[in-house]
């Protein structure tokens, strides 16, 4: 089983070796893509500095939709695609193979990560919103069924999460212990960081109606049932129980809620 972690980055020069460490250090993890996405303060500097990661740079922002799509073209050999934010805060190698164990033993096509005793603040929003967040862990081919993810931009993990929904595709939630990250009014300032969510909800807000208004939830079972076919074709689709056995001893049990 191939796996692939992509972690797209804009301006995480401070806060991204942290997440390439655990990742680094996750046994089950085959390759790590970081995509730096027109970044200004040396994040792909940072990220060179690791061996094993694979740096991919935009010299201009193209948008977290653009650079997830990019990272999961690069990634090309890989069956399951892991995604995570550059600015995590608590993650740890266990919380990346707990984050991917439902999918990579079969269990489900899609786990989110969900934040829990980390912060407040965040572990509020994520129990409000889970399905934004911006840890998941996916089939490739389910992902790749998903039409017009480079001109989402921050719609983008409404737009993973409304199609699988739409699919019926089976999709679980692992909580993340103690993970969190800051808010974009502390990273940015309270006027410029109150200014950037509000052009992510408006990317999201604007994909919903878009998607609504399209009929694209229609055509998410047809590209679902294509996907299904793909996948069974793929003999390499799940772990052996064995493998799967290893992968379990190596985390910490997985919390999880259906």
């Amino acid at each position: 089983m191939n796996v692939a972690a992509i972690i797209p980055a804009h301006n995480e020069a401070e806060r991204v070796g942290r997440v390439l460490e655990a990742v680094l250090a996750t046994p089950i993890v085959s390759r790590v893509i970081l995509v730096d996405d027109g970044s200004t303060d040396g994040t792909a500097q940072i990220g060179a500095r690791y061996e094993g990661v694979r740096v991919e740079r935009f010299e201009r922002n193209r948008g977290k939709g653009g650079a997830m799509l990019w990272g999961a073209t690069v990634a090309s050999d890989a069956d399951v695609l892991l995604f995570l934010d550059a600015d995590l805060i608590g993650l740890t190698p266990e919380h990346v193979a707990q984050l991917l164990e439902p999918v990579v033993s079969g269990k489900t096509d899609m786990a989110l990560g969900q934040f829990t005793a980390g912060r407040g603040a965040t572990d509020l929003a994520q129990l409000i919103v889970p399905f934004i967040t911006g840890q998941r862990a996916i089939l490739r081919p389910l992902f790749e069924s998903i039409p017009d993810l480079d001109r989402v931009g921050f719609g983008i993990e409404m737009a993973i999460t409304l199609h699988v929904k739409a699919a019926q595709r089976p999709v679980s939630t692992v909580l993340l212990r103690g993970v969190t990250h800051p808010m974009k009014e502390e990273k940015l300032g309270f006027w410029r960081g109150a200014w950037a969510r509000m052009k992510m909800y408006r990317e999201m807000l604007a994909y919903v109606v878009t998607y609504k208004l399209s009929g694209r939830a229609k055509n998410a079972r047809r590209l679902s049932d294509d996907y299904a076919a793909r996948a069974e074709r793929d003999e390499n689709r799940g772990m052996d129980s064995e493998s799967a056995v290893d992968l379990m001893s190596e985390a910490a049990p997985a919390q999880q809620r259906p």
